[in-house]
């Protein structure tokens, strides 16, 4: 049996019964990497379902839409009502000018209809006003990303409509408002501070572009 494997004459590789040399192993085999698939990196703007919070430049052209409409609201009502002798304000004027007074009731009668056309729009079903129609986004609740209803959409119009009547009243509570609509630039949900009292969020309803 000894003679059965033997080394070759010139020193090579040692034979065996047959004449065949050992078999050199074969090389490791590795996934081809066009294969891998590996999931998308997280992205902290993100709901837990993946659907993106809606940024802060989308969520002001949509508000921009809706103060467009309000502002022709104001303007129609402001005509006739500017001299009714109810809520009056009086303007600031300089040293020898006459101070102008007007009415304060256009502004309540449109924030009255603000908060019934937020509260309505936002609470159906679809949960947008006109000017987030036009973005592509909706208002939702926080965490079940669920319709807000008409109780919590009402809650949301009414505190986002006192921030902003007092702006012009309040000079620490316009700070909050101020403070209220650029929230959504560093907040990790995009939340204005009004969303966050009502616990909602606004979110995309289509994907951009």
């Amino acid at each position: 049996m000894a003679d059965d494997v033997s080394g070759g004459s010139d020193g090579g590789p040692p034979s065996f019964p047959g004449g065949g040399e050992v078999p050199a192993p074969a090389p490791p085999s590795y996934p081809d990497a066009s294969s891998i698939s590996f999931p998308p990196p997280p992205t902290s703007f993100d709901t837990p379902t993946g659907v993106p919070y809606a940024s802060w430049g989308i969520r002001l052209g949509g508000y921009l839409i809706d103060i467009v409409i309000f502002a022709v609201v104001l303007i129609v009502l402001y005509i006739p009502l500017r001299h009714a002798h109810t809520l009056v304000l009086h303007t600031m004027a300089r040293r020898g000018q006459r101070r102008h007074n007007i009415s304060g009731v256009p502004f309540l009668i449109t924030a009255v209809l603000y908060i019934a056309y937020s509260t309505f729009l936002c609470g159906g079903r679809k949960g947008q006003t006109i000017g987030m129609m036009a973005v592509g986004v909706k208002a939702v609740r926080d965490g079940t990303l669920s319709g807000l209803g008409y109780g919590r959409a009402f809650g949301r119009a009414l505190l986002e409509q006192v921030l902003r009547l007092v702006t012009g009243v309040i000079f620490i509570v316009g700070i909050i408002w101020l403070l209220d609509m650029l929230f959504p630039l560093w907040d990790k949900k995009r939340q204005t501070l009004h969303d966050k009292a009502t616990g909602t969020v606004v979110i995309r309803s289509r994907a951009a572009g």
